[in-house]
């Protein structure tokens, strides 16, 4: 998210939490300033002299002067809140942004099955999955603009491994295929047993009776199964980019900007 950042001169990390975050702008010479509620949380960013508030993020926001920052981070936040709670949250964001000021929501990805089975439930006060166009959607409603959704690729599932890796190199059905050519490659002629007239003789006769009863019968079976095979390939290809979709990153974001003066 930094790179969504790089022009602000002044941050607010709502939900800062330790402050790993505020370390990172601070790192790169932005003023920023975090909020949380935790005091225990709070602790650690404190021990690094960074600079945090501890406090209630709506009590912090309703304080705050209008037009007071140019850049929200508000990452693992919205999910603790019920709906109109995080209505509120981008309302007063909103009125606390400088024109052209960004925000980014950041929450776990209902689209990841770690998300669910996992991360989700291992947090003490989730309340619900908020899918990013919805996030989208409530940041255009309180007048932001340029509303955009995403994944964090730095988050990628541990899950399903073997699937992650075969879609990553792309041959959960090529390899298949490839094999099945290679299956499918049989001798179509009867090979040479001596060398006299009558090995000869006898080779010609099979290869003619081969030729005209046996291989038309071998190649539509052959064809039968090419075609079946294939069939199983394209269906092991689906199947894993269906598992790898929901194995995606498990945590997503929506992004929009305080339209300019």
């Amino acid at each position: 998210y930094l790179p969504t950042f790089a022009q602000c001169k002044r941050v607010l990390d709502l939900g800062c939490g330790d402050g790993d975050f505020l370390a990172l702008l601070a790192e790169r010479g932005i003023e920023a300033v975090g909020v949380d509620f935790d005091e225990k949380t709070l602790q650690a960013a404190l021990a690094q002299g960074l600079p945090v508030v501890q406090a209630d993020v709506f009590d912090y926001l309703a304080d705050a002067p209008a037009e007071r920052f140019d850049g929200i981070f508000c990452a693992h936040l919205v999910e603790h809140l019920p709906y109109h709670l995080v209505i509120k949250l981008v309302q007063e964001a909103q009125r606390v942004l400088q024109p052209g000021g960004v925000i980014v929501l950041a929450t776990p990805n209902a689209r990841s099955i770690f998300s669910h089975l996992e991360m989700f439930y291992m947090h003490f006060g989730h309340i619900s999955f908020y899918h990013p166009r919805l996030l989208c959607f409530f940041l255009e409603h309180a007048g932001f603009v340029d509303a955009q959704e995403g994944v964090n690729p730095e988050t990628a599932s541990p899950m399903l491994p073997g699937v992650m890796a075969r879609q990553a190199q792309n041959k959960a059905g090529d390899t298949l295929r490839a094999r099945l050519d290679t299956l499918m490659q049989y001798q179509r002629q009867i090979p040479l047993q001596g060398n006299g007239p009558i090995a000869r003789l006898s080779h010609r006769v099979k290869n003619s009776l081969a030729r005209w009863l046996v291989q038309p019968l071998q190649d539509d079976l052959a064809a039968r199964t090419h075609q079946a095979l294939n069939a199983l390939a394209e269906e092991v290809t689906t199947q894993n980019n269906e598992l790898a979709s929901l194995n995606g990153p498990f945590e997503c974001y929506a992004v929009a900007r305080k339209a300019p003066a």
